[in-house]
């Protein structure tokens, strides 16, 4: 008979954090800088974080949110910017300026992956309280507090005692369970697929590209000088194991219109990712919070999943300075002041999918899809307030300002 696992007590923390995603690391830095004891649990190694290339691009106003915060340069690099995207679909190509339709206010350029190693090391040099390699196995919720049950490579099991939890490490957790089997989630399950596809080599051109084939969707995200990352929608059932590299660089080329482009680009890897999202409301239950894909899962048209994360975090570390001084009224609000939020970056994500791929993903009304699609880009051309509309919500800028 197998001995059962000992859980050895590790202490009292003021708050636990699980998950060192850009959500989980802004939170701990700011609490650290703000003088309030939090420990940091992620369940990889604090080596590998940052390696697997991610989506990322950043809003204006979350770029400034992390200047704001003293998490602009030097620790996170918030110069390179895009301005410009556009929309490729048979006989039309319309480009639209966002940046100049924002006074000159564009995504910066800060893939997540790198975000995530920039922030784990200035975490590590500020001497942010880290637990790496341990793996949150159980959930206690009472009046007082959480216990969370970390377990480490070796099995060995520690209780982790702390008056706030947050959950910041995806949606399948344990820590997101203890809060969404007293909430409502909203979810939903998107027929379209996708392979997301990181390339070493510059852009075709210079700027964000969608393409929308009748052969599916296609995509060129700029990261980088010398990286690229592309989608290229795909079947319900197809798998990054069932294209070579030669047929998804023939596919892209052929999608996006770019000739022999892509010939020579070196792919870096492949991954799948189904479209789904999800809103769990509220996004706190007792002293367990959520935050990021944990609160929350969006799809990648319009690049807000990175977004959302970062302001969850930041508000939900202002909540937690103001709480430890005596004022608990805004970290009581957390879920009120961010889920309007959540549901206008959902709302601005699904209106931009249904325009790239609806055709693809919808094959049997394609023809209206279509027409539908083409209308509302030509729209983007031609009427100037639509397009001022679309250039600020998808670059993160408020209007007024």
């Amino acid at each position: 008979m197998p001995t059962e696992a000992r859980t050895t007590p590790a202490g009292s923390w003021p708050v636990a954090i699980v998950g060192a995603g850009p959500a989980g690391l802004v939170l701990a830095w700011l609490l650290h800088r703000d003088g309030i004891s939090a420990l940091l649990i992620e369940r990889s190694d604090a080596a590998p974080l940052g390696r697997t290339p991610k989506a990322g691009a950043m809003e204006h106003r979350i770029a400034r949110l992390l200047e704001s915060e003293g998490l602009g340069a030097p620790i996170l690099p918030l110069d390179a910017e895009n301005h410009r995207c556009e929309f490729r679909v048979p006989g039309t190509a319309v480009t639209i300026d966002y940046g100049a339709l924002t006074g000159g206010r564009g995504h910066v350029l800060l893939p997540q992956h790198r975000l995530v190693r920039a922030l784990a090391d200035a975490a590590g040099e500020a001497g942010v309280p880290a637990w790496f390699g341990r793996e949150v196995v159980d959930v206690a919720v009472d009046a007082d507090g959480a216990t969370t049950v970390v377990a480490g490579p070796d099995g060995t099991r520690h209780a982790v005692r702390s008056e706030i939890l947050v959950g910041a490490d995806g949606a399948g957790s344990r820590v997101a369970a203890a809060v969404t089997a007293h909430a409502t989630v909203h979810e939903r399950h998107l027929p379209g697929r996708w392979l997301v596809v990181a390339a070493a080599a510059p852009p075709t051109v210079g700027h964000t590209v969608y393409a929308a084939d009748p052969r599916g969707f296609a995509a060129q995200l700029r990261r980088g000088p010398d990286e690229t990352r592309y989608y290229l929608g795909i079947g319900p059932g197809e798998s990054a194991r069932d294209r070579s590299a030669d047929a998804i660089r023939a596919e892209l080329a052929d999608r996006l219109d770019v000739g022999s482009a892509l010939d020579d680009v070196a792919i870096t890897e492949v991954g799948t990712l189904d479209l789904r999202t999800r809103v769990v409301a509220p996004m706190r239950h007792g002293p367990v919070l959520l935050a990021g894909d944990a609160a929350h899962l969006i799809t990648p048209a319009g690049g807000k999943g990175m977004n959302l994360a970062i302001g969850d975090a930041v508000e939900l570390a202002r909540g937690l300075v103001e709480h430890v001084a005596g004022n608990g009224a805004r970290l009581a609000a957390y879920s009120q002041t961010r889920l309007p939020v959540v549901w206008r970056a959902q709302a601005f994500s699904d209106w931009l999918l249904r325009i790239l791929s609806a055709p693809s993903v919808a094959p049997d009304d394609a023809g209206f899809l279509g027409g539908l699609r083409d209308g509302w880009i030509t729209a983007l051309r031609d009427d100037p307030h639509l397009a001022r509309w679309f250039a600020h919500a998808y670059a993160g800028v408020d209007p007024a300002s």
